[in-house]
């Protein structure tokens, strides 16, 4: 930004840069949330310089994002220096700071303040170049140098489009790892397709390129012109989103709630860890939990599901009941169902009449004995749960028909 001095006050102006890469952190932080976001990091430890213009940290990933804003009036040449090759060089100059450092490197979240980075953390780097200037056909999707890897390249209009449809940290790196598998077995041939119709042959092909994408690029890549924009017309789609609106309610809940909470940010990052589908599932099983039993006087509705290792505990507790005895039954429900289920984790999402005062927790177990087991056995006998339970199988598609 500059910032210019008048007598009696100061403005400031936002110059090109700044607009872009206000551009790409608003984006980024609605999708990924600000938590995980740490716009124009600097070095506080070293040389107190800005190592990029956005970095992602979210478990055992970093997303290391340039933004650039150039006017190149068509010409590829001044697109390729003032936009590829600058970006690339200061994104794997940023990956050399941040991981090959001797020195700690310091940075600072703008709401969590200043903590060391920790590179053995992050098993997974991706480097992303946004070109938020003059939009230009027929530019390099990729930038690979075989010694520091690849950089990923999106215009405006692209990166726009990628962070509406794949808006979870999960569903925007798969998409990450197969364009790169991709591009680099083709890293000679023309695109002759845009990116976005790309990305729609991606999403509705089981969220794969089909093998003949692989092995004829160019001739493939011309079927696919028009794809975005039947995409967009799909039937499918718009029920599609019409049934992603329930897996919100999960984005809100880290937001509002569970970020809150001492503690919070290990479930947090379980529940951020979720496909946008995988949200999805989550949230329409505690909304169907809730309408199905908010009108039985006294019930206790119970539902158990496995993802990926973790026992998912939806809850539906009757509003009559005291807070006190509602944080008792939770606790036991935590410790019953991982005993008799044999989780070792166990995230719990419970609700009562019309969604109201939500809880949550996430349980681990610990190492039992015969006392402990002998205890959970008698709990289970005192509420008369585990004695005739059902089991049932169902199919639910991202894609409804």
């Amino acid at each position: 930004m500059i910032y210019k001095k008048t007598p009696g006050k100061t403005e400031i102006i936002k110059t090109k840069g700044d607009e872009g890469e206000e551009f790409v952190n608003n984006l980024s932080h609605n999708a990924y949330l600000k938590y995980w976001c740490y716009p124009n990091p600097k070095d506080l430890n070293g040389d107190k310089k800005e190592i990029c213009d956005l970095l992602i940290l979210f478990y055992n990933t970093a997303i290391i994002i340039s933004v650039k804003n150039y006017q190149v009036k068509g010409n590829h040449k001044r697109f390729q220096k003032k936009v590829i090759e600058k970006s690339s060089n200061q994104l794997f100059g940023a990956e050399k700071k941040l991981f090959k450092n001797k020195e700690k490197v310091i940075i600072e979240h703008p709401e969590k303040g200043a903590e060391e980075f920790n590179p053995s953390q992050y098993k997974k780097i991706y480097r992303i170049t946004v070109s938020v200037g003059e939009d230009i056909d027929g530019y390099k999707l990729i930038d690979h140098n075989k010694q520091k890897g690849s950089v990923t390249i999106f215009n405006r209009e692209t990166f726009e489009s990628i962070i509406e449809e794949l808006d979870t940290i999960k569903d925007l790196t798969e998409y990450l790892e197969v364009r790169d598998n991709l591009l680099l077995e083709n890293v000679d041939k023309k695109l002759n397709c845009s990116e976005r119709d790309l990305l729609a042959h991606y999403l509705t092909n089981e969220r794969k390129f089909q093998p003949e994408l692989y092995s004829k690029f160019e001739e493939t890549s011309k079927n696919l012109e028009g794809r975005w924009e039947n995409y967009l017309e799909n039937k499918s789609v718009f029920l599609k989103k019409l049934e992603d609106e329930k897996s919100y309610f999960i984005d809100d809940l880290i937001k509002n709630d569970v970020l809150k909470v001492p503690g919070g940010e290990q479930l947090a990052k379980e529940l951020m860890g979720l496909s946008r589908f995988e949200r999805r599932i989550i949230a329409q099983n505690l909304f169907e939990m809730v309408e199905k039993y908010q009108d039985k006087e006294g019930f206790l509705g119970r539902r158990i599901f496995e993802y990926n290792g973790i026992g998912y505990l939806i809850i539906y507790y009757p509003p009559e009941k005291s807070e006190k005895d509602v944080e008792t039954i939770l606790l036991h429900a935590q410790q019953l169902y991982s005993y008799f289920h044999q989780f070792d984790r166990i995230l719990l999402l419970a609700a009562t009449t019309e969604l109201k005062q939500w809880k949550f927790g996430l349980f681990q177990a610990t190492e039992l004995n015969t006392k402990i087991e002998e205890y959970l056995k008698n709990l289970a006998d005192k509420y008369g749960w585990f004695k005739d339970e059902k089991k049932t199988e169902r199919e639910i598609k991202e894609y409804p028909d």
